[in-house]
């Protein structure tokens, strides 16, 4: 997650020193992540934070190089928040309640994703969750190419669910998404039209969640049996560890 895919300009992306007198960096990110919250993703200026903090926006370049600066910095910010240590006997329970904490914690910042979505920016504070992620499917017996590409999945699973079940705006009820379906043709969409009356409702909507990220667990960890790469850390249990 928070994964770079493509090259940083030169000078693009890091904070600058010598900050002025009465505005600090930290000011400057708070200012522009309350400029996000508030008004949107795409209201993020340098103008915009300046007048955020009654000043001239000239007077942010001493602490920012410029917006992408800004946005990496308040990435670095939210990425902080991360779930790490969690609670959990084996590596499976840790997986589990550390992927749904991080999905809790990403529905309450959703804005975040539509920088990630960019593909070319990495929070180093984020890289503690892959981390220990990582960790816990090698424990689990996988071997680090399978451990890779578990972490992976599940991490889709959680972008995934977050992208399609938690816009940025709350959509007005009824909203054209929910009449499309609910008026799927019988005929030219049969198995559409059989399977919308058990899409699940806001209420039961985090639970089939849970459900279904603990069967990709589930699953995923059984394939460290037959993996010939696998080499469990010592004192690890070996193969599928399911709570």
């Amino acid at each position: 997650m928070f994964e770079r895919t493509g090259p940083v300009e030169p000078g693009r992306g890091r904070l600058r020193g010598r900050p002025r007198p009465g505005l600090t960096t930290g000011g400057v990110v708070a200012a522009g992540r309350r400029v996000i919250e508030r008004d949107g993703l795409d209201a993020l200026t340098m103008r915009a934070v300046a007048a955020e903090l009654g000043t001239a926006p000239t007077s942010l370049y001493r602490h920012v190089t410029d917006r992408d600066a800004l946005l990496l910095a308040i990435l670095e910010q939210i990425a902080a928040g991360l779930p790490v240590e969690v609670p959990g006997g084996t590596p499976r329970a840790r997986l589990l309640r550390r992927l749904l904490d991080a999905h809790a914690y990403m529905a309450d910042h959703v804005w975040v994703l539509h920088i990630l979505i960019r593909g070319e920016m990495v929070a180093e504070r984020a890289l503690a969750f892959n981390d220990a992620c990582l960790a816990d499917f090698l424990a689990a017996g996988l071997a680090p190419r399978s451990a890779l590409a578990a972490f992976r999945t599940c991490w889709q699973l959680v972008l995934g669910e977050l992208f399609d079940q938690h816009p940025l705006a709350p959509p007005r009820e009824p909203n054209q998404r929910q009449r499309a379906f609910a008026s799927a043709d019988p005929v030219r969409l049969p198995a559409l039209a059989r399977c919308v009356p058990h899409i699940p409702d806001a209420a039961t909507r985090h639970d089939e969640f849970t459900r279904n990220l603990g069967a990709l667990l589930t699953s995923l960890l059984a394939t460290s049996e037959a993996d010939p790469e696998a080499t469990p850390a010592d004192g690890a249990e070996a193969g599928p560890a399911v709570p």
